[in-house]
């Protein structure tokens, strides 16, 4: 047996043959033989009916017992009807006169059985029920022997109600003169109601043993549905799924969902009809759902293609797929004010900084004034600089504006030059920091998660009702800030505080003091595409993950489609399929809205108005000085006309 036939779990294998009962019975016995050894089965069941032409009960007894004499191993005798059970799964009262009943595995244990098949109808039976209490699964082998006056069309005419689908492989085994062997067909069926099919499996010889061929993987085999009709619970929200409103149509509009639901039935071939309902949440007795998870516990849909969110507790109701995306949940709230800094201005340099540069002044202009003075007293040049003036020139240096005395001395000219430069990398340090601080500033979250959150008891939280968000919360661990949030904000006001929709959540949100938890992916979306900028700018999230999870198409518990769509679903993820659907709904998934620039207020620039104002009266009260000390009135004696040297130098140059 190659490698294609070990990965095959469900295997029903019947056998058909023409050959008398003293010719066949040693291939039937070797061919039992490479099957079980070759497949390594480990818990075998025989179903043995004793009318038959292809063992005895002594034989049958025997070739379990030789074969599998290392591993679990029963003969079960069908004299009479006998109807399998699983304990604790389903009824284990016989449809059966003599009222027998065989204890099985469950379903999620490996389990092999042989069968013979019986013309009257115990084995059919036997399998119809084995397949309504979940047998055919990938843990289950099935290996049927058909005497040689039942063909393969009746063995399918008598299993009209078997539940052997997609997940099963069935392979028919009729001896073929030709060969001196068994050629092997595999059959399956699609859904309830729909016709058997087959395709070649291989063949079985003395002389070769178990022959496969190299064929596709079995759901690559099996994935033509065949138009087969899913019946789908949706529910209507964007970037995901939206619906046409004529539910006779194969309704969905588009979505990311609705993208990767299109594919599979290009891949699969199938129909559906979408209804719309809701998530789904637990009801007050804790077993029974309501919306698309009731449907799918009900029987009322086969497939949930909405953003449903895999969580343990809908595992126990309803099978998952592989997840199609993995999705965040955050808190939002709307953008705080941002609050003003009186020391906004001064943030750019700090305190020693700030202190260095009046001495600076005073050092720079100090010596601009002393190297001037010296140079005068030398009669090197007679353009005086009063003190006063060598202070006002570094002050313009720093500040970068020019002043209308200037040194004419070189070495005052080399301290007025260092002074300038000095002043201009200050300049350019302080404003580039200055910008820097006023672009980038952000407001204070007023918190950041559930904890924060219970200390602001003034807030109202909200989340979407029938959600797995909702669900989360409410059945938090007791005690536990999600549980609290739950008990102290939703419980308080569930009419407003778990609405129907996003978009009633977000304008709550807008009017303030309102926290809506939802997944992140759904709230960028509407403030990429759908919110006007404005609003979009005033909704911001609190920078805390609380649950990251998977979302997929939900299944009824045991869908024989699980293992075909995941098959699909796996190939589109390795292929990039699916990252390339996420980039046509969020090409900007990784980048939420750019933060708006915040504008300085008064607040911020009132440090500025203080030195303007401090400057004025600063300048009043030496007006006032300078009027007492040099406004008294002048003595009697007349001050002869002296004419002096000129001691400033101007930019405006005096020609005369």
């Amino acid at each position: 047996m190659t490698s294609t036939t070990k990965a095959v779990r469900v295997l029903m294998v019947v056998l058909l043959t023409t050959a008398s009962r003293g010719g066949a019975e040693p291939l039937v016995v070797q061919m039992l033989q490479d099957i079980v050894l070759t497949s390594d089965w480990d818990h075998v069941t025989m179903l043995y009916f004793p009318h038959n032409d292809l063992l005895t009960r002594t034989e049958a007894t025997q070739l379990v017992v030789g074969m599998m004499s290392t591993r679990a191993a029963a003969v079960s005798f069908l004299e009479d009807e006998i109807y399998p059970s699983v304990p604790g799964q389903g009824s284990e009262v016989s449809r059966g006169p003599s009222d027998q009943v065989m204890h099985v595995r469950p379903p999620h244990y490996r389990s092999q059985f042989i069968a013979l098949w019986d013309p009257d109808g115990a084995t059919a039976e036997f399998m119809i029920r084995a397949g309504e209490l979940g047998l055919y699964t990938n843990r289950q082998e099935w290996l049927v022997l058909l005497p040689p006056n039942v063909t393969l069309k009746d063995a399918q005419k008598d299993l009209h109600d078997a539940r052997i689908y997609i997940d099963s492989e069935v392979l028919f085994c009729q001896f073929d003169p030709s060969v001196g062997g068994f050629s092997l067909r595999e059959v399956w069926r699609v859904g309830r109601g729909q016709p058997f099919l087959t395709g070649p499996r291989g063949s079985w010889t003395r002389r070769e043993g178990l022959v496969t061929p190299d064929l596709p993987h079995k759901y690559d085999r099996r994935k033509d549905l065949r138009g087969f009709h899913l019946r789908v619970a949706t529910i209507n929200t964007m970037p995901y799924e939206e619906l046409l409103q004529n539910n006779t149509k194969q309704n969905f509009m588009g979505g990311y969902v609705v993208d990767v639901w299109h594919t599979l039935q290009e891949q699969l071939n199938f129909t559906y009809t979408a209804t719309d309902t809701l998530f789904g949440s637990l009801q007050s007795d804790g077993v029974t759902w309501n919306g698309m998870v009731g449907m799918l516990q009900t029987d009322d849909a086969d497939a949930a293609v909405a953003p449903l969110s895999i969580t343990k507790i809908r595992a126990i109701s309803i099978d998952f797929t592989i997840p199609i995306q993995i999705v965040s949940t955050r808190l939002y709230i709307r953008r705080p004010v941002l609050e003003g800094s009186w020391t906004l201005y001064g943030q750019p340099f700090d305190g020693l900084l700030w202190a260095c540069i009046p001495v600076f002044l005073v050092v720079c202009g100090a010596s601009l004034w002393l190297l001037n003075w010296t140079s005068v007293q030398r009669d090197v040049h007679d353009h005086d600089i009063r003190f006063e003036d060598a202070f006002w020139i570094m002050f313009c240096s720093i500040v970068q504006q020019s002043a209308m005395v200037e040194p004419r001395p070189m070495s005052g000219r080399i301290v007025f030059f260092a002074g300038y430069w000095t002043g201009l990398i200050l300049f350019t340090c302080y404003s580039a920091i200055l910008v820097s601080i006023l672009t980038t500033r952000q407001p204070q979250l007023p918190f950041r998660d559930f904890e924060g959150l219970l200390n602001n008891p003034d807030w109202n939280l909200g989340v979407r009702t029938n959600t797995a968000l909702a669900d989360a919360l409410a059945l938090a661990p007791p005690g536990s800030p999600m549980r609290l949030a739950w008990d102290t904000f939703v419980g308080k006001d569930p009419v407003n505080n778990l609405p129907n929709n996003n978009d009633d959540a977000l304008n709550s949100v807008l009017k303030g003091k309102y926290a809506f938890f939802a997944n992140k992916e759904y709230i960028i979306y509407r403030l990429q595409r759908v919110l006007p900028l404005k609003q979009a700018m005033d909704i911001v999230d609190t920078k805390t993950d609380f649950l990251k999870r998977g979302i997929g198409f939900g299944l009824q518990k045991g869908s024989p489609f699980k293992n075909l769509m995941n098959h699909v679903l796996s190939k589109m993820t390795q292929k990039g399929h699916l990252d390339r659907l996420k980039r046509k709904w969020w090409p900007n998934i990784a980048r939420e809205p750019e933060a708006s620039y915040p504008t300085p207020g008064f607040k911020e620039v009132f440090t500025v108005f203080i030195v303007w104002g401090g400057g004025i009266a600063v300048s009043v009260v030496l007006l006032g000085c300078e009027k007492f000390a040099f406004g008294r009135p002048p003595t009697a004696t007349p001050i002869p006309t002296v004419t002096h040297p000129q001691k400033f130098a101007f930019r405006q140059d005096i020609v005369g």
